[in-house]
């Protein structure tokens, strides 16, 4: 079998395996399991698992020395807070919204570097993240399941992901691990938090005996009755193991792809996810409303997946030191706008303009 069929093999596993876990998600909670925190657990456990697999086969080792528990602990907390709330997300809002707060994650990295690293976005990549946010704004004002809990849930998740993206960047380069070192690393924690949060909140109920709300021991319990119940109990935590074996192979499809392509072809591939998910949460989960707001939504979502387009390909020009799109269809005058310097580094762009006897 070629590279390019193994490549493209890896990718199409990608985009299925993501789509489908996130849609099986939501199929998770509206069938009644609405216990994240205990499906966080459980997608972490399965990672523990999947990383010693790995290692096993000999894809990477580990770290030595190996990292402070202290690390091992803080990066931990925010991947698991980080899946946690998307989760809680997930489960309040619209698969819509949930992807937008996923699209949001650029500008507020941005944001968080240039106030903690002071490391600033160029001039096109904030023209890219305007656009963004157009779109992100759009949508939002029409997405009619917003709710103020899920706006909030949303947030926590935005702010806590853009921290362990970060996170995993510098701590790679602190310690010297690579990111399967790291990962793995910080599996072990990521479980211990995330049972820990949810034995506290979903396997306890803190109203006393009459506590109406059933927690996650009780759904449990419902499985070994009979009766229609138990056999929609049973179907929805097969639903729950499916998620658990998704979760893993978007890790083996993800850094399968990455290995064997780059970063930017990953990138191209998680826009086109972001489409199919959307259509797919609008397909089987249809939000209330007109069909003039979801409408709306769709044209708000869109709006904001040209931006993060755009965005991808200026930090990948940029690294290159390749013509970027304002390159290419920019007159010179509104690029000297955009950046000052362009001139400067664009000589070609003034060639025409210099005498004869100056040539």
């Amino acid at each position: 079998m070629s590279d390019t069929m193994i490549s493209a093999g890896y990718a199409v596993g990608n985009v299925l395996s993501s789509v489908a876990l996130v849609l099986l998600n939501k199929q998770v909670f509206k069938g009644g399991f609405n216990f994240p925190m205990t499906l966080s657990a459980f997608h972490f456990v399965f990672t523990i698992g999947f990383y010693e697999m790995l290692r096993a086969a000999g894809a990477f080792s580990r770290p030595s020395p190996d990292l402070p528990q202290l690390e091992k602990f803080k990066v931990g907390l925010a991947g698991f807070a980080s899946i946690g709330f998307m989760n809680l997300s997930l489960k309040f809002n619209s698969v819509g919204f949930y992807q937008i707060t996923k699209l949001v994650l650029a500008p507020v990295t941005l944001v968080i570097n240039a106030v903690a690293y002071n490391k600033h976005a160029s001039p096109k990549e904030k023209i890219a993240l305007c656009v963004l946010l157009a779109g992100v704004g759009a949508a939002t004002v029409t997405d009619v399941e917003l709710r103020p809990v899920g706006l909030i849930f949303g947030a926590l998740a935005v702010l806590s992901t853009s921290i362990f993206q970060i996170w995993q960047n510098t701590k790679q380069k602190e310690f010297g691990v690579s990111a399967m070192q790291l990962q793995s690393s910080i599996a072990t924690w990521q479980s211990l938090q995330s049972f820990a949060v949810a034995s506290a909140v979903e396997f306890t109920c803190w109203s006393g005996p009459t506590c109406s709300e059933p927690t996650a021991i009780d759904f449990f319990r419902s499985a070994l009755g009979t009766g229609d119940a138990a056999a929609h109990t049973v179907h929805v935590l097969k639903l729950v193991l499916g998620t658990c074996f998704l979760a893993l192979a978007v890790n083996f499809c993800s850094f399968g792809l990455i290995g064997r392509t780059g970063p930017i072809t990953f990138q191209v591939v998680g826009h086109f996810k972001t489409c199919l998910v959307l259509v797919g949460g609008y397909i089987f989960f249809p939000a209330g409303g007109s069909a003039q707001q979801m409408y709306n939504n769709i044209a708000g979502v869109s709006v904001a997946m040209v931006g993060v387009v755009i965005y991808g390909h200026v930090q990948h020009t940029s690294k290159n030191n390749e013509a970027d799109c304002f390159d290419c269809v920019c007159p010179g005058v509104v690029l000297s706008c955009i950046e000052p310097n362009y001139a400067k580094v664009n000589p070609s762009e003034t060639e025409s303009l210099r005498a004869p006897s100056e040539r």
